[in-house]
């Protein structure tokens, strides 16, 4: 019983453990209504879109700014009931979304806004108190997604919708930041060159946020070329990550190929606005939030539950195939128009897969819910290589031993093998 209370206990300690959670779950449960008949399914459309958007990846996003706020102030952790009472206002949220008609328009605004606008006023305070106005961009990203939570009350989702977009702006700032941070690191310790130019990524920004405010037919030819441009900025900024080097440590490989669909998305969204005929607009808005947004989320949430190998992270074999099955599922969805005269129904597949893998993730999650907070929560000292076997190691006693038995400590290792070949070599010649 008393294991129980502490194990209950420890999911409060960091903001990330609850909200990540229930990030996975409302991922798992957000499509089924694809797969439901449709005389007892709710709107699909509208249901899918909004728990995906403000569930699943407000929870995601709420997760990893709460949990990175310490970091930004140089204080201590936020006390459990900051995370308490973001847990239960999302819950709040969710529920106002299942019961509309039952509410007056005012609840159902406070509801679907209450959790965002809580996430705006501790990252506000946080910043503003602490001096750490380079932050400033994270409450007001929370401030955005806390007025379009109310205004897809009334306009829904469509394809100019601007929560895609202002998610696409997080996941520049936040994925594509970390992303070259531990790739400098990683290359560092091997000798690599790290080049990076975010001054490309800002010009991105920009020029989605002007792009999202675009609106209107004669409009929307400068919203696609602007989506366009920064698409190809920020593809220009990747090519200096030597992105390929880094298959040699799958956790820091996934959070490539996750933001690599970033400019894959804003170019087939800019495509698809200037040329409608060419791709259709459903299909860029779910490169945006099933391949950008769910790729981005589970590559860094899997981070969180990552076994720890002294400066390694290690990303098991469950975790890869859940993120494998997360593109996939962005691309049979991208593609479904294309595939709509085949025996295979895309929209089922792709909710199958999209399912599967959250229901992976959950199982690779759980067990990390328990027990001590990492620190770093989402990364290690990068510095030295694990050697695994097919390039993904699995967790556990067994293999985690096997891990540490095969670890090399890069040019240690070259200069002690040198000396025993020469000391070898001399021997021989004797």
């Amino acid at each position: 019983m008393t294991q129980a209370v502490s194990g209950l206990r420890s999911i409060w300690q960091a903001p990330y453990r609850p909200l990540f959670l229930l990030a996975g779950l409302w991922a798992l449960v957000a499509p089924i209504v694809w797969i439901l008949p449709e005389d007892i399914a709710p709107d699909r459309v509208a249901w899918h879109s909004r728990e995906l958007l403000f569930g699943m990846a407000g929870a995601a996003a709420g997760g990893y700014l709460l949990t990175a706020l310490p970091a930004w102030t140089k204080k201590g952790s936020l006390p459990p009931g900051v995370t308490i009472v973001a847990s239960c206002l999302w819950c709040v949220a969710r529920l106002t979304a299942a019961l509309p008609e039952q509410l007056p328009f005012i609840a159902e605004a406070i509801g679907a806004s209450a959790y965002f606008a809580f996430l705006t006023a501790i990252l506000a305070h946080g910043v503003v108190s602490s001096g750490a106005w380079h932050r400033l961009w994270a409450p007001l990203g929370t401030a955005a997604l806390c007025l379009n939570a109310v205004l897809f009350l009334g306009d829904g989702l469509s394809p100019a919708s601007r929560a895609p977009l202002l998610y696409i702006v997080l996941i520049t700032l936040i994925g594509g930041r970390a992303t070259s941070a531990f790739t400098r690191r990683w290359l560092g310790a091997r000798h690599l060159h790290h080049r990076d130019r975010p001054t490309l990524s800002y010009l991105a920004i920009a020029a989605i946020l002007v792009a999202a405010n675009f609106s209107g037919t004669r409009q929307q030819i400068s919203s696609g070329l602007l989506m366009t441009f920064s698409g190809t900025l920020l593809l220009m900024q990747m090519m200096e990550w030597q992105s390929l080097r880094t298959r040699r440590y799958p956790a820091l490989f996934i959070l490539h190929i996750a933001f690599a669909w970033t400019p894959a998305a804003l170019i087939l969204s800019g495509v698809a606005a200037v040329f409608p005929g060419w791709i259709p607009p459903t299909a860029a808005l779910h490169a945006v939030t099933m391949g950008a947004m769910g790729t981005m989320m589970a590559a860094f949430m899997m981070r969180s539950a990552m076994v720890r190998d002294g400066e390694t992270l290690i990303l098991n074999r469950t975790m890869a195939c859940a993120f494998s099955l997360v593109s996939l599922s962005a691309l049979l969805r991208i593609l479904g128009g294309w595939m709509s005269g085949t025996y295979l129904d895309p929209v089922v597949a792709a909710a199958i897969c999209w399912m599967t893998a959250w229901a992976l993730f959950l199982a690779s999650y759980l067990p990390a819910m328990s027990g001590p907070v990492p620190k770093p929560v989402f990364s290690a000292a990068i510095g030295s290589e694990v050697v695994r076997d097919s390039g993904i190691t699995t967790s556990g006693g067994e293999a985690m031993i096997a891990v540490n038995q095969a670890r090399q400590e890069g040019s240690h290792v070259r200069r002690a093998i040198s000396k025993w070949g020469l000391h070898l070599g001399l021997r021989r010649t004797r």
